[in-house]
């Protein structure tokens, strides 16, 4: 056997490993997308509900943000840099999350660890983002991608809300407490939706602007981001009926 027959063969196995990755993300990355959107609705409606009444344990919230985290960084993501942000946010505030279990963390990780939720948020939405707003043909997954970063923004609202009540008071009138993820959550979406927010009215003129921005993009994200790709999606399907006639 030659000397360099070895490096050589591995380099080969590591080009085709690489490949193969590349391959399965191009064949799914777009189904990936309706992944996430099964695994985020049902944090945000199930799970989130039923770990506030203390029906479920927050556990199974962390799982399937791993699952998302997953989802993301191995299907969805072409991004080296975006991939490893989402999988350093994960990993750090799954971290935080478990010092603070341990009750000697102090105010000043727990805050962090809403920063770091925050910022996987915003790193698994830009992943969307791009998938779902990528050229080319316009599939049933890109549009629930759309939709998947509709719920995100209500999401990464809920997140700043939930900072804002840490830090700036008073804050939300008729909150049950600062902590209370839950409420600010249907707060968001409500604020989002333009739905009304729940009981709760924000009372700090910062947390004032951040509902009107949020609302605003509510209003307009339905009726330009996604009926655009809706109306995509329909003017092709269109056009492929129309070749397929006789």
């Amino acid at each position: 056997m030659l000397r360099g027959d070895g490096p050589a063969r591995d380099a080969r196995r590591d080009s085709g490993s690489r490949r193969g990755l590349a391959g399965l993300r191009e064949r799914y990355r777009e189904a990936g997308l309706s992944v996430i959107l099964a695994l985020l609705a049902t944090i945000i409606f199930v799970v989130s509900p039923l770990a506030a009444t203390g029906h479920l344990s927050g556990d199974v919230a962390e799982a399937l943000r791993f699952g998302l985290a997953a989802t993301a960084i191995l299907i969805v993501t072409r991004s080296r840099l975006i991939g490893a942000l989402v999988a350093a946010t994960f990993v750090v505030s799954l971290a935080c999350r478990l010092w603070l279990r341990s009750g000697a963390a102090g105010e000043a990780l727990h805050l962090t660890n809403i920063g770091l939720t925050i910022a996987f948020d915003l790193a698994v939405a830009w992943t969307v983002a791009h998938a779902a707003f990528d050229g080319g043909r316009i599939t049933v997954h890109r549009i629930m991608g759309a939709v998947i970063l509709y719920l995100y923004i209500g999401l990464i609202f809920a997140g700043f809300y939930r900072l804002a009540a840490e830090l700036l008071h008073p804050s939300f009138s008729g909150l049950a407490s600062r902590g209370d993820l839950s409420g600010l959550l249907y707060f968001s979406l409500g604020v989002l939706t333009t739905s009304g927010g729940g009981g709760l009215t924000a009372v700090h003129p910062f947390i004032r602007s951040l509902v009107s921005l949020e609302s605003v993009i509510g209003a307009l994200y339905p009726a330009t981001f996604l009926a655009r790709l809706v109306t995509l999606h329909g003017a092709e399907s269109a056009q492929g009926s129309d070749r397929r006639e006789p």
